[in-house]
């Protein structure tokens, strides 16, 4: 008898994933060397609006109860006091350390204080106890800083400048402590928001931009970069479900790398008449040449929801926040792992 097989189909499970102290915001995900266990990045808002950078350590199961949390914040100086701390996203250091990227806030003289968001390298035990470095992209003439995430001996980041929000993107070389500019050929807007270590000098780049062509519509993208020469190559532009006219801003959140050697990633997007934001789980296979193929969309809609964001990825997992509100319009901001489950259907 003969089996037919259909194509894969697709199951989505969802569990709330939050630090108990207050409302969790994650950001950031990576697998720790040599383990199951992964690192989680992101935010712990507390008492009177004061955020802090929240690192755990642990089981992707148990919704967050069988692994560690940690609190991190930027060390504060005589002349400055951080007001905020938020992690990004994490990596594995050099003996069994933890990389951190993420941004921080500063109160100062007003002769001193920079406008906005500050962004930050850390390096060192996972409490936070080790070595934090500033990163200023642009000469420091910068608005708002965001390094968004780090892998290889590269981060990756954006950033304003006064009175001009177009987003500009930057990579920062971890050892020589260097900023340079990065910008996709022909783009208005480039932003930076995840980076895979292909290994060598070789890795692949996920963000959006906005291009002359298509003018307010925001693509995604996959990009491949080398570290050595400097040069983008197998740049691919992608939109919600494939279609530009289906949405005006579609964005990718962040990258893995998958098992049969694509990638996938978490995306955000946003429909043409703006009626629904939402995200979706993104696998891209390679093609025979290195080019990429063509994008496999699995919307993520956390149930009973009214906001759904998708903003990191680990293997079939994707992490994100979902708000709710209730009859009164008290919304209340909560974190979620959702994983996808993928098998072919086979029919005899």
């Amino acid at each position: 008898m003969s089996q037919n097989i259909k194509p894969e189909v697709h199951t989505v499970s969802y569990a709330d994933f939050n630090n108990p102290e207050g409302q969790t915001t994650i950001q950031g995900i990576r697998g720790v060397s040599e383990s199951e266990n992964v690192y989680i990045a992101g935010s712990l808002l507390g008492q009177n609006g004061i955020v802090q950078g929240l690192i755990y350590e642990g089981s992707l199961k148990g919704s967050g109860s069988e692994g560690k949390w940690y609190t991190v914040n930027f060390p504060a100086t005589p002349d400055a006091a951080v007001t905020n701390t938020s992690c990004y996203g994490p990596n594995n250091g050099p003996h069994g350390t933890i990389q951190l990227v993420g941004s921080y806030k500063i109160s100062a003289s007003a002769s001193k204080a920079p406008s906005g968001n500050l962004g930050f390298y850390y390096e060192g035990p996972v409490d936070g106890s080790g070595t934090w470095v500033q990163v200023s992209p642009n000469g420091g003439n910068t608005n708002n800083v965001f390094v968004h995430s780090v892998m290889g001996s590269l981060a990756v980041g954006n950033y304003d400048v006064e009175n001009d929000k177009n987003g500009y993107a930057f990579l920062y070389d971890i050892k020589n402590k260097e900023c340079a500019e990065f910008k996709l050929p022909n783009s208005l807007t480039t932003t930076l928001y995840g980076i895979w270590h292909n290994g060598g000098d070789s890795y692949t780049l996920a963000g959006g931009y906005t291009s002359p062509k298509l003018g307010k519509i925001s693509q995604a993208f996959l990009a491949d970069y080398n570290s050595k020469t400097k040069k983008t190559t197998h740049l691919k532009s992608f939109s919600y479900k494939n279609e530009t006219a289906l949405s005006v801003v579609t964005h990718f959140e962040g990258i893995t790398i998958s098992k049969n050697g694509g990638y996938n990633m978490p995306s955000d997007w946003l429909t043409v008449n703006g009626e629904k934001n939402g995200a979706s789980f993104v696998s891209v296979n390679r093609n025979s040449d290195g080019s990429f193929g063509e994008a496999n969309w699995i919307d993520i809609d956390f149930p009973d929801s009214s906001v759904t964001s998708a903003n990191t990825v680990y293997r079939n997992n994707i992490l994100g926040i979902y708000v709710v509100e209730d009859s009164a319009d008290t919304k209340t901001v909560s974190s979620f792992v959702a994983k996808v489950n993928m098998e072919k259907q086979i029919v005899m």
